[in-house]
Order: C-alpha cells, then sequence, then structure tokens
C-alpha cells in the first residue's frame, strides 16, 4: 500500500481522455437552437451529440459485465436530496444541456443494457444540506428490517466515518463489481480498503467527484496589467508555492478607499475562507498524510508534526498577516463558496480558492479567468497536488440480507453505470462542457488535466469523524491564529490514536 492516497488517471484512461477530445473535435453537433455548429475548440457540442454516438462504445472503454436481463427489476437509490449532487443520479428528462443530457442517456443505456428501472429516493428537504440525513435513513431501514433501498450514495465523509457500524456490504466479493477498472477512483480504493474489505466506491459515476475538486482561480487580465507572469508559467516553472502568492496577493492589492485599512471595498489579491473547507485543501496541496495503512492492510497514524507545523505557521502568515488577503467566515451549506465567486466575478479579487463547480454557475460569463492548482508548501515538494471537498459523493451496497443473485445484480448496476458514465458523463462534462463551454482558454485547459490527474485523497479526512477529526484541529489552528501547530496536534495525538486503534478493531469485526 502506498503511503501517500493519490488519485492517477492511469495511462490507458488518459489515452481515452484524448481519444474524447479528438472525436469531438472533429465532429458536428446541433445545439439547443437546432444549428449546426462546430465541437471544441471552438465551441462546446451538447449532449444531443455524443462521442458514444460517433464512436463505436467498444473503441472507448468497455467493462466485463456480461450479457444480462434482469426483466424490469426496480433499483432504488437512496440519497442526498441536493440540486448539486441529486442531478448526477437520475434526472427527469433531457432539456438540451450538455450534463443533464448525459445523465439522462447514461442512464437510459444502463436500463436498457441490463433490462432494470432505476428509482431516486431523495431525503431530506429539498437542497437540505444535512449531510447525516441519508446516514440515519439507512440506520432505520436497517434497524427496521425495511428492506425497501438498493443502493445507497452519500458525502464520502459521512459515508466512510459510519463503515465500521456495519451499514454496508463488502463490495471486493461483489460479482460483476471490478474496482480495479479506470472509472472507479483509485485513490478512493487505496484509502478505503483496509483490512482487504472496501465499502465505498467513487469516480466517474458521479459529477461531484470533479465538481468538488478544489483549484485557484486568477483573473487573466488583473496579472496582464500588473505585468506579472501568469500562473500557469509559475506552476510550469515549479514555483507555485504559497510564499508565492503572499508576495502576489500583496503586490495586487489595492486600497480602494484611501482609508489606509484593509476593510470591504478594495481589492484584494486573495479572497477566500479561512475557518473551514477553505483550508481543507492544503492537506492535499501541502502533502500532509494523516493515516497510511501497515503491513496488514489497517489504518495507522502518519502525521508530520513539523511539516504540519510548518504548513499552518505558513497558512496563518498568509491569511492574518497579508494585507491583500480577504478572510471570508464560513456559512451553513458552504454558501460563502459562492460569495467568494461572485466577489471575484465582480473582479474585487485576483485570485480566489473555489471549487469547480462555481464554473457551472456564479463564473458563468466571466471569460478572464485561469485555473491552475492549489499552491504548493515549498519549493522542495516535487508536484501540485490537488484537493477534493470531502462531501463528494460515494456508493455503497446497504448491509441488507441480499441473495447472491441480487447482489450480482446489483454489483452489474454499479459497474455498468460507472463504465457508461465513463463513456457519456465524463466527456460531456470535463471535455465538453467544462473545457469547452465553462473555461476560455487553452492553458487552462492543460492545466485542468493536471489538476484532475493529481487529486489526493486523504484517509484521515475521509474517516474524520471516526479518529477525532485532526483536520478540524487544522482549521481551528489558522481560525484562532494558533502560534503552536505541533503543540496542538501533539496533545491530540494519543485521542487520534486511541481511535484508530478503535476503528481498526471494529473493521476487523465486520470481516470475523
Amino acid at each position: 500500500m502506498t503511503s501517500k492516497f493519490i488519485l492517477k488517471i492511469t495511462s490507458a484512461a488518459l489515452v481515452i481522455v484524448m481519444m474524447l477530445a479528438m472525436f469531438a473535435a472533429c465532429a458536428e453537433t446541433q445545439d439547443g437552437s437546432g444549428e449546426t455548429t462546430l465541437a471544441p475548440e471552438t465551441q462546446a457540442p451538447s449532449a444531443a451529440t455524443t462521442v458514444a454516438e460517433t464512436e463505436p462504445e467498444e473503441t472507448i472503454v468497455g467493462d466485463d459485465v456480461p450479457e444480462l436481463d434482469f426483466k424490469g427489476e426496480e433499483i432504488v437509490i437512496l440519497g442526498r436530496n441536493r440540486d448539486w449532487v441529486a442531478d448526477e443520479i437520475i434526472v427527469s428528462d433531457e432539456n438540451g444541456t450538455v450534463v443533464n443530457d448525459a445523465v439522462y442517456k447514461r442512464n437510459s443505456l444502463v436500463t436498457e443494457r441490463l433490462g432494470i428501472n432505476l428509482t431516486f429516493q431523495g431525503v431530506g428537504a429539498t437542497n437540505s444540506t444535512d449531510n447525516y440525513a441519508v446516514r440515519d435513513a439507512l440506520r432505520k431501514f436497517i434497524d427496521s428490517g425495511a428492506e425497501d433501498v438498493d443502493l445507497v450514495s452519500n458525502a464520502a465523509y459521512v459515508a466512510a466515518s459510519t463503515q465500521a457500524e456495519g451499514l454496508y456490504r463488502n463490495l471486493t466479493d461483489v460479482e460483476n463489481l471490478d474496482l480495479s477498472k479506470p472509472y472507479w477512483s483509485q485513490g478512493l480504493n487505496t484509502a478505503m480498503e483496509v483490512g482487504g474489505a472496501q465499502y465505498l466506491c467513487s469516480g466517474a459515476i458521479f459529477l461531484s467527484y470533479y465538481r468538488f475538486i478544489f483549484a485557484t482561480f486568477f483573473n487573466v487580465d488583473m496579472f496582464n496589467n500588473a505585468g506579472i507572469e501568469l500562473l500557469y508559467d509559475t506552476v510550469e516553472k515549479g514555483e507555485w508555492t504559497l510564499e508565492r502568492q503572499f508576495m502576489l496577493a500583496e503586490q495586487l492589492y489595492k486600497d480602494n478607499n484611501g482609508n489606509g485599512e484593509t476593510d470591504e471595498g478594495d481589492f484584494f489579491g486573495f479572497m477566500g475562507n479561512h475557518d473551514m473547507i477553505g483550508v481543507d485543501g492544503y492537506w492535499a496541496s501541502f502533502e500532509l498524510p494523516i493515516l497510511t495503512k501497515d503491513e496488514n492492510g489497517y489504518y495507522k497514524y502518519a502525521l508530520d508534526l513539523e511539516r504540519t507545523g510548518k504548513a499552518v505557521e505558513l497558512i496563518n502568515d498568509f491569511f492574518w498577516n497579508n494585507k491583500g488577503v480577504m478572510r471570508v467566515n464560513h456559512k451553513s451549506g458552504d454558501t460563502e463558496q459562492d460569495d467568494i465567486a461572485q466577489s471575484f466575478a465582480n473582479e474585487e479579487a485576483a485570485m480566489v480558492t473555489l471549487r469547480l463547480y462555481e464554473c457551472e454557475n456564479d463564473l458563468v460569463g466571466m471569460s478572464n479567468y485561469g485555473i491552475v492548482p492549489l499552491p504548493k508548501l515549498d519549493g522542495n515538494q516535487e508536484i501540485n497536488r490537488s484537493a477534493i471537498h470531502d462531501s463528494f459523493s460515494v456508493y455503497s451496497l446497504p448491509n441488507f440480507s441480499f441473495t447472491d443473485d441480487e447482489l450480482a445484480m446489483l454489483g452489474a448496476v454499479l459497474e455498468v453505470m460507472a463504465s457508461q458514465s465513463f463513456k457519456t458523463i465524463t466527456p460531456a462534462y470535463y471535455e465538453q462542457a467544462l473545457k469547452g463551454r465553462y473555461v476560455n482558454d487553452p492553458q487552462s485547459v492543460a492545466m485542468l488535466d493536471d489538476i484532475t490527474q493529481n487529486v489526493w485523497i486523504e484517509a484521515g479526512i475521509l474517516n474524520c469523524n471516526a479518529i477525532e477529526a485532526p483536520h478540524k484541529t487544522f482549521r481551528d489552528a489558522i481560525k484562532n491564529r494558533y502560534p503552536n501547530a505541533s503543540s496542538l496536534f501533539s496533545q491530540k495525538a494519543k485521542i487520534t490514536q486511541r481511535k484508530i486503534k478503535d476503528l481498526n478493531e471494529s473493521l476487523e469485526k465486520l470481516l470475523g
């Protein structure tokens, strides 16, 4: 087992992505108005014509699921009733938009191929921010013996932190399910396989796997007007560090109201959240593993106190001692991300940290921004790692009394949904929608490849609630400007290690 939980798209997958881009660039498509247009790089096509229609599916990627017909069996998917994740599972109809129609087509292909019907059972009020509602609903199903759902989709950190409760079936021995395929996240597999068992899976099957990646957005015009090297070049030279971002934030700052104070109304070099998810990305970008694996494949505590202390010191200096940085407080539902995106779109800041999801919303219509990874800790670090918000979706099989045939059916459903997602949804979102429609310069397109290929999935964050949440200590150290983070983490280390021991023992008991 590697000590760093990193998603790396395999060489085969990279060839597939390049093929998708090449095919899309050569195809003519119909846009929503019925006019024939050229696909990227000139314009993103609608999903009415996708790569899967222009090329035989088997030349792109394939699964190993045999020919099956489940005679109209209904598959009920339990999941979050929130717009940024509900539309990655089921949509009611085609509406002429790239992503929606790709999801619709994926489901149509899956239902036709396997002879099933897919039904989504949303939990909670519409757009509720309660990520624990799905977990609570599953607990009730198991306690009552009402086995009324077949698949469970939930936020990764909630599902991971409850895997030791026995709520889920082990996926490693489910017939028709092959998690080694490139459309499954190998980074998540590495992080979540413990003692030879794995209870969660994700990857191309979910839009949120791409949407929730954090990146640095910067205003290209402002950099050019100030005569500053664009961040693409800084990244390429290996110089994109937090120290470099500190200098740029100061350099780009303007006291617009002339009162000699850093306050609202000024133009900021950087704007970001400092007390919640806005600092979580540094775990990945600074290469700070919390959990690795022992010789038996179980978790062990791996936090480097010296490196973590240095990281906290640098981040505190960045947020609290830089006049060019505007701190934005966390809001319920992470809606501060929308506020930051709006401020960036209104050209109130030159750089921001946001999820790629904002390309679909607040940044639509803004054409002068670029995208690069989050900065490194220092110049000694070789690669700019990318972080993914721990609320991205994962699938699990509820721990019901399924027969072997039923498990084989559900394994086939997951596998075919994942492979079809890789053929339809991934190119529609990543190649056509995100690259072709929402990002307007070729250098950002190249950077997006680097960003998505270097996602670091940290098991210590996904298992946060089970191990006393070390990453929340990290948040607190930044929020409260704690001067000695090494001491802070040392005080909590014994508690965390005891929790890890309890987690391992619980996971071991599940395997008998």
